[in-house]
């Protein structure tokens, strides 16, 4: 019965291993979200996790509306007039480091479709 036990322990330790190694990896696959190149741009987020709100503070970035669920499912900050593609990916970079979950969406404002990752 020991010898049993022993195997399923070491099983179940190999199981969480594996899990812990795949959630580890699992942001490294995702490739960063498109800019397209004419704004004024709008940055969305989904189900975001981790310490993101500080990246919707930037400068170039105004209006941000946010759910009112916590925790938080959508967030979306337009992009001010003068604001250039350099500005959106330093926001998107920003992202990027803080967040543990969740997607980033980037899109024109004129265009009411998301074009994400």
């Amino acid at each position: 019965m020991r010898a049993v036990r022993g195997k399923v322990g070491a099983v179940v330790a190999l199981l969480v291993a594996v899990g812990l190694a795949l959630s580890a990896l699992a942001g490294l696959g995702s490739r960063p979200p498109r800019i397209p190149p004419e704004g004024p741009w709008v940055v969305a987020l989904e189900d975001p996790e981790g310490a993101w709100q500080g990246c919707l503070e930037d400068p170039s970035l105004t209006d941000g509306l946010m759910t009112a669920d916590l925790p938080v499912t959508r967030a979306t900050a337009r992009t001010v007039p003068d604001a250039t593609a350099a500005d959106v990916r330093r926001v998107v970079d920003c992202l990027a480091r803080g967040m543990t979950g969740g997607s980033v969406h980037v899109s024109t404002a004129d265009r009411e479709q998301v074009s994400g990752i």
